[in-house]
């Protein structure tokens, strides 16, 4: 997942002066990192002016602030530039909200100086570049009183979704959920099915807002839900903040995963993807009824075997969705 990273970091504009793999026995409880490893890295960070350092791993806020102590320049892990790429991608008041919640929660133990983006009330920030080298004493029980409001008004939200959700069921029509790895093609997928024209540019988590619409299927009425894309690690703080959201894979009755055919850790990103649904609270069976779907045949010229559950298809081009149809039909009856 090495380039995951790099694709991560290069989506915030950010310019990658100096990349390294760091293979190491034991985790430093204080500083991630082993003494050697940090004096080469200080060496590096002067030699060359550089004035951010990711870690593509979870830190603690103690071994984030240890290292910006240490190294003497501003520290984030991976958490932080997801959060990041949330904040910069939510444009709803609701993804706005939830992006926020898992920010507060984040950065509450982690107040060191130059995160001046506490103080906004909207969503997106922009941290690392930041106004500068500012300090600033931010009050944990403020933050904590904003968090508790935010959860207020996400308890609305979640209200909302439960009443709408309802009224589906009502309709006596099934749905379908798509889930998957970020920039798998969903909302594509999406658009292709329902007709309808959501944004859907070649981004990681450009879909942060949770899209319902229906199709006719011949004599059924089909129901679709498009969802925020996944990614390995994903922060706990994403998770716990858009539990609203995600409770619409949970009440689908079945779910479609789009995976991109051409991505070489496709296998993976299913496990991940499997990993997180359990994590959600979506049922093994559910799981294991899932209808996979390789998404991007146009850009391979392999030849792909369709089988009941595993369906080969370009939603941009339209190849393969007939067959999709045929197994979403074969679900309903």
């Amino acid at each position: 997942m090495y380039q995951e990273i790099q694709s991560l970091v290069l989506n915030l504009n950010i310019e990658i002066i100096i990349k390294e793999i760091i293979k190491i026995k034991q985790k430093n409880p204080s500083t991630f990192l082993g003494k050697g490893n940090l004096l080469r890295l200080k060496d590096k960070i002067i030699k060359y002016k550089i004035n951010l350092l990711i870690i593509n791993n979870n830190l603690s806020p103690s071994q984030q602030r240890n290292l910006e102590k240490l190294l003497n320049v501003k520290v984030t892990d991976r958490s932080g530039i997801i959060i990041e790429i949330f904040s910069k991608r939510a444009s709803t008041k609701e993804s706005k909200l939830q992006v926020e919640l898992a920010e507060l929660i984040y950065r509450k133990s982690r107040l060191v100086r130059a995160w001046t983006h506490l103080e906004r009330q909207r969503g997106g920030t922009t941290f690392i570049g930041g106004p500068g080298e500012l300090q600033i004493e931010l009050d944990k029980r403020l933050i904590q009183l904003k968090i508790v409001k935010i959860k207020k008004r996400l308890v609305k939200v979640k209200a909302r979704r439960k009443i709408q959700r309802k009224s589906r069921l009502n309709s006596n029509f099934k749905t379908f959920a798509l889930v998957g790895y970020t920039n798998a093609g969903k909302t594509k997928l999406f658009n292709k099915l329902t007709k309808k024209k959501q944004s859907s540019q070649n981004k990681l988590f450009e879909t942060l807002d949770t899209k319902i619409s229906k199709f006719f299927l011949n004599n059924h009425q089909v129901g679709i839900i498009d969802t925020v894309g996944f990614i390995n690690n994903i922060p706990t703080q994403l998770i716990e903040s858009f539990h609203a959201t995600l409770e619409e894979i949970n009440s689908a009755n079945f779910i479609i995963n789009v995976v991109d055919v051409n991505d070489i850790n496709a296998n993976d990103k299913i496990l991940t993807t499997k990993r997180i649904l359990k994590e959600t609270g979506v049922s093994e069976e559910k799981i294991s009824k899932m209808i996979n779907v390789y998404n991007k045949i146009d850009i391979s010229n392999s030849n792909y075997k369709q089988t009941q559950n595993r369906i080969f298809i370009s939603a941009l081009t339209g190849e393969g969705i007939e067959n999709l149809k045929n197994s979403i039909e074969r679900k309903l009856t």
